[in-house]
């Protein structure tokens, strides 16, 4: 075992924006993992519907052995009322062997005011993260890159500021990818720009990711740029496709009691990426979501030629409300 500090029984994390989210709950993991964590539960908060009281009696039960849980409970909007009570009731009963990560999305000075929030921060490790605003970007792609051994000329730098315009997300996948195509030797703009001029299936990942995450505005900024640049809207149209497809079975599972999380358990995503769909698929009732599938295979009869209409804008349309932008009633072409 790990002679790493005791982290606290209690952590919370507190940002929107999901790379800062994730990368910081990974720490905190792992180094429970160091410390001999035996078992990780994973709660995704969905007021209305979880059973609080059944969480509260299992983190209240003793075990015989000196086992190690971390309850990881995520929430995509702050909690209401009985998971404000519920988070209260947990933390006071928080231990080393019975620890919480509580990941919480932006909250305001008068939520953070509240009793609920006073009383689970208390004793809690407590980390709150901002993104770099747009004029300290470029340092922060630098700082990255440095830490990732990666040599890049100042110019190549700006130039992926441009390409990834404060998609942290994004940006890292750059890097990450530059890391893999150019090991050790030094990087300029034409080997920033290749990354995604050579591969337009790995941009619509990122532009569809957008949308998932609600970022609409982003999302449809890039399909812009597609439409632009002359990429196949059917190389769009199959990913967006998929991703609406996925996110129906998951919010059909849930009509019959079983959790986001439990119906993506057996997928071969990232847990970043699970988390992007289970965001979507709580923004929308499942009756959207049928609305969404048979939109797509309208718009594959479209894209073959065997309907008429806009096929650019009915992409951006479906971006639009896959981001949870309520635009159907609007005249669409039919």
């Amino acid at each position: 075992m790990s002679s790493s500090p005791v982290m606290s029984p209690v952590n919370i994390v507190i940002t929107d924006e999901p790379l800062l989210m994730m990368e910081a709950c990974d720490k905190i993991i792992a180094q429970a993992r160091t410390q001999g964590m035996n078992e990780r539960k994973v709660v995704e908060a969905s007021e209305g519907k979880f059973n609080w009281s059944e969480l509260s009696a299992e983190s209240g039960s003793l075990s015989l052995f000196a086992e190690i849980v971390l309850t990881d409970i995520r929430f995509t909007k702050a909690p209401l009322k009985e998971a404000q009570t519920a988070l209260v009731d947990l933390v006071n009963n928080a231990n080393e062997e019975n620890r919480y990560l509580i990941r919480l999305p932006k909250l305001d000075k008068r939520q953070k005011a509240t009793k609920w929030y006073k009383a689970i921060s208390a004793n809690a490790k407590v980390q709150e993260l901002w993104p770099p605003k747009a004029h300290e970007f470029i340092n922060w792609l630098h700082q990255r890159a440095l830490t990732a051994k990666l040599q890049i000329l100042p110019k190549a730098i700006e130039r992926l500021a441009e390409q990834t315009e404060g998609n942290l997300l994004a940006a890292r996948q750059c890097l990450d990818k530059l890391k893999l195509l150019y090991p050790q030797q030094a990087i300029d703009i034409e080997q920033v720009e290749s990354i995604s001029s050579d591969n337009a299936r790995y941009s619509v990942f990122l532009c569809l990711d957008e949308a998932l995450a609600g970022h609409g505005k982003r999302a449809v900024k890039m399909l812009h740029k597609f439409q632009q640049e002359n990429i196949p809207p059917i190389s769009i149209l199959v990913n967006l496709t998929r991703e609406i497809q996925t996110c129906h079975s998951v919010a059909i599972a849930g009509l019959q009691g079983v959790s986001p999380t439990q119906a993506l358990a057996k997928s071969f995503l990232w847990e970043s990426k699970k988390q992007l769909l289970v965001g979507a698929v709580k923004r929308l009732p499942p009756s959207v979501w049928q609305k969404l599938v048979i939109r797509c295979a309208f718009l594959d009869r479209m894209v073959k030629g065997q309907e008429a209409g806009d096929i650019w804008l009915e992409i951006e349309l479906c971006l639009w409300m896959l981001a949870g932008t309520r635009i159907w009633g609007r005249k669409v072409s039919s």
